[in-house]
C-alpha cells in the first residue's frame, strides 16, 4: 500500500487569457500552463519551478476556455532553462506525482511527455512519463533497486491510445509503489522500485520529448498542462482531477491541422545485394506502405513494407536479378482514412557481379551543412555511382531527430533515392537510436561487412574499442582469415579489400593530434592505429576515414613506413559539409596529397584496376590516382 499521500481539490479559475489553479493541498514543485500570457517567443514562464525554452516558437491551440500547445513530432519541444543542478534541487527527491493532460497524434516505440532521466546501456536513472506504440507508460529508477548504475522499471498501461484524443495521465511513486492512472482509472502498478528516486548526475528536464544524452524522440500531439508534486496522490484526488475536465475526453479526436499527410523522410535505399535491396521511408501519420517495382515503369511487382511504429517503414525487395536496373514507387495509405501518398518514381540497381566494373562515392562528415552536402550529392549522382560510403558524422548531433529529417535525408535524397549508402558511426552520432532506426544493415550495425562486385568492405565503429582483444578487432581478424583461406584455395572472387571507420589512423591535421604550430603531433589516432597490423598482414588496399574536415591521401604504408607500391593507402575524406580544417605546417613522410575544402571521392573498379578521383565543391577534379594489382 502507498504510505505517503495527499489530498488536493482543484478548481479552475479563468482569468482573461490565462488560467490558474486553486487548491487546498500543497504547492507543486513545478507547474506549466501553455496560455499565451505565459509565452514570449521561445520562452515559457512556469507557474512554479523552472521556466522552459522551446526549440522553436510554440504553437498554441484553443481547447474550450484553455489553451494547449501543439507539438510537431520533429523539433518542437521544451527543456528547462536552468542548469541540471538547479533543476535537480527542485524536483521531488522521494515521492512524486506527475499530472498531465495530453493528446497524442502518433505513437512511438519510446515516447516522452515529461522526462528527467538517462537510459544509456546499463545506466538507467531518473523518471519519464510517456507512451509506447500502444499505451501510456511510466518509468522510474530508485535507490532501493540500484544495481550500481540504476535500473528503470517501465510500467505500460492497458488503455489503448486513440490518435488525437485527450487523456488525463497521473504517474505516482511513494517510495514503494509505482502507479500509472489514465482518465481517473488505475492502468498499471509495480512494487519493484523502493526508496528515494535515483537521479542521473546530468540530464535535462524535458516536456514533449523522450530526451536523454543519446536519444531525442519529440512528441507529435498536444499538451495542455503539466504539474509535478513531491508527494504521492490518493486515488480520490486522481479521480477528482480527472472529473474536473473529463469533458475533454469526449471531444472528437483532432490531429494537427497544419500537417498534411506527408513524407518526413522520402523513400531511400539500403543494403543492396545481387538479389535484394531495402526501400525505406518515414511518414508523419500512421500508415500502410507498399512498394511497386519492375524493370520498367510498368511495375510488375508489389511488396508490403513492415513497420514497428507505423511511421518508419521498410520494404525488402527480394528475388531480384544481379546488376539489373529497376524502377520503383512507394505508395502510402493513411490508416483510417482514404488518403494516398505517392512517392516519386525512381530507380536503383542491384549489386554488380564480381567480373563486372562498378563505381562508388566516398563522402564523410556531412554533418550540419545540407547546403554543401546536398550540392556534393548532386555532383556525385551526375557520375552515376552504384552506392555511397559515409565514414561517419552523418549529422551534427545524433540524438536530434530534426537533423536527420530536415538536414541529412532531405539534402541527400537526390542520391539516396537512387543508390544505397553504407555508413559507419562517427562521434557526432553519439551512438543515438536514430542511427540504428534509420539504417537497415547487418547486425550489430555498428560494425558489418558487405561485398560489392569484386570488392569486400569492412565497416567499423572507431568510437568503441579496437584493441587486439576487442570484439571488433577479433571479428575483423576472423573475417580476414576466412577470406585469406578462400584465396589460398582459389575459391575467392574478392580482388580488392577496403576498410572504413571514422577516426583517422594517419593525419597531418594542424591541431587534432597535437598542435603542429607549437610542437609535435602523433600524426593520427594512435588508439586506432593498432588496426594497421591487421591491414598489413591481410593486404588491405584502401582505408577511408573522416573526422578531420579536409582531404588527405597517403602513400602506401606498411608497418608505419611508406613504400612505393605494396601497402595500404589511407584517405581522410571528411569534406562532406563539416566546418573546414587545415593541414599543419610540417609535412609528414606518409603524405601524398592534401587539400582544404569540401569534396567527395569517386572510385571506379574494373577487375584489377582501380581509379580514385577526388572532386571539390565546384565539381572540379583535384586529385587522381590509378592502382593496379
Amino acid at each position: 500500500m502507498m504510505v505517503r499521500f495527499f489530498n488536493l481539490c482543484f478548481s479552475v479559475i479563468l482569468m482573461g487569457c490565462g488560467a490558474a489553479f486553486a487548491h487546498d493541498g500543497p504547492d507543486p514543485r513545478a507547474s506549466w500552463l501553455f496560455e499565451n500570457a505565459f509565452i514570449d517567443g521561445t520562452q515559457v514562464k512556469s507557474q512554479s519551478g523552472p521556466d522552459l525554452t522551446a526549440v522553436v516558437n510554440p504553437v498554441t491551440e484553443k481547447v474550450g476556455k484553455l489553451n494547449c500547445v501543439r507539438l510537431d513530432g520533429n523539433e518542437n519541444f521544451f527543456v528547462a532553462k536552468q542548469d541540471w543542478e538547479s533543476v535537480r534541487a527542485i524536483l521531488p527527491a522521494k515521492a512524486i506525482t506527475i499530472s498531465a493532460w495530453v493528446s497524442i497524434d502518433t505513437t512511438l516505440p519510446n515516447g516522452g511527455i515529461v522526462s528527467a532521466f538517462q537510459d544509456n546501456g546499463n545506466a538507467e536513472t531518473g523518471w519519464v512519463l510517456g507512451y509506447n506504440e500502444k499505451s501510456f507508460t511510466f518509468a522510474l529508477s530508485s535507490e532501493g533497486a540500484n544495481d550500481g548504475d540504476g535500473v528503470l522499471t517501465y510500467l505500460a498501461g492497458k488503455t489503448a491510445i486513440e490518435a488525437g484524443k485527450w487523456y488525463h495521465l497521473c504517474a505516482i511513486y511513494d517510495e514503494s509503489t509505482m502507479q500509472l492512472w489514465v482518465n481517473g482509472q488505475l492502468d498499471a502498478e509495480s512494487t519493484v522500485q523502493s526508496g528515494a528516486i535515483l537521479y542521473p548526475k546530468k540530464a535535462r528536464l524535458a516536456l514533449g520529448a523522450y530526451l536523454d544524452d543519446n536519444e531525442s524522440f519529440p512528441m507529435q500531439g498536444r499538451i495542455a498542462q503539466v504539474t509535478i508534486y513531491d508527494l504521492a496522490a490518493k486515488p480520490a484526488w486522481v479521480a477528482h482531477d480527472f472529473e474536473h475536465q473529463k469533458e475533454w475526453t469526449t471531444l472528437p479526436p483532432k490531429l494537427d491541422p497544419s500537417k498534411d499527410f506527408q513524407f518526413l523522410v522520402k523513400p531511400y535505399l539500403q543494403y543492396a545485394t545481387g538479389e535484394r535491396i531495402s526501400v525505406m521511408c518515414e511518414v508523419n501519420h500512421p500508415s500502410k506502405v507498399s512498394v511497386r517495382y519492375g524493370e520498367t515503369i510498368n511495375f510488375t511487382n508489389t511488396v508490403q513494407a513492415s513497420s514497428a511504429d507505423r511511421l518508419l517503414h521498410t520494404a525488402v525487395l527480394d528475388g531480384l536479378k544481379p546488376e539489373t536496373g529497376y524502377y520503383y514507387q512507394v505508395i502510402v495509405e493513411e490508416e483510417g482514412r482514404e488518403d494516398i501518398l505517392r512517392g516519386d518514381v525512381s530507380s536503383f540497381q542491384t549489386a554488380s557481379l564480381p567480373a563486372s566494373p562498378f563505381a562508388f562515392t566516398v563522402m564523410g562528415d556531412t554533418q550540419g551543412n545540407p547546403a554543401v552536402n546536398g550540392k556534393l550529392a548532386q555532383f556525385a549522382w551526375a557520375l552515376r555511382p552504384n552506392f555511397l560510403v559515409i565514414p561517419g558524422d552523418l549529422v551534427d548531433d545524433g540524438p536530434v531527430k530534426n537533423q536527420w529529417v530536415n538536414e541529412f535525408f532531405a539534402s541527400m535524397n537526390p542520391l539516396f533515392s537512387r543508390v544505397c549508402f553504407y555508413p559507419v558511426l562517427g562521434n557526432h552520432e553519439r551512438n543515438a537510436d536514430h542511427y540504428y532506426r534509420y539504417m537497415d544493415l547487418p547486425p550489430p550495425e555498428y560494425y558489418y561487412s558487405f561485398q560489392y562486385g569484386n570488392a569486400k568492405f569492412f565497416m567499423l565503429d572507431s568510437n568503441k574499442k579496437l584493441d587486439p582483444e576487442s570484439e571488433q578487432y577479433l571479428w575483423l581478424e576472423k573475417e580476414l582469415m576466412a577470406l585469406e583461406e578462400k584465396e589460398k584455395q582459389g575459391t575467392s572472387d574478392v580482388v580488392w579489400k577496403f576498410v572504413s571507420y571514422h577516426h583517422p589512423s594517419y593525419s597531418s591535421d594542424e591541431d587534432d593530434y597535437g598542435n603542429l604550430w607549437k610542437g609535435k603531433s602523433t600524426w593520427g589516432d594512435t588508439r586506432i592505429r593498432q588496426l594497421t597490423k591487421l591491414f598489413d598482414r591481410y593486404s588491405i588496399d584502401v582505408v577511408w576515414n573522416g573526422h578531420i574536415h579536409s582531404y588527405e591521401r597517403t602513400w602506401p604504408i606498411v608497418d608505419g613506413i611508406t613504400t612505393e607500391n605494396k601497402g595500404t593507402i589511407y584517405m581522410v575524406t571528411g569534406g562532406g559539409g563539416g566546418g573546414l580544417e587545415q593541414a599543419g605546417p610540417i609535412r609528414p613522410p606518409f603524405q601524398n596529397n592534401v587539400k582544404r575544402g569540401h569534396h567527395f571521392v569517386f572510385v571506379a573498379v574494373n577487375g584489377k584496376t582501380l581509379e580514385l578521383k577526388s572532386y571539390d565543391l565546384e565539381g572540379r577534379l583535384f586529385d587522381t590516382v590509378t592502382l593496379k594489382k
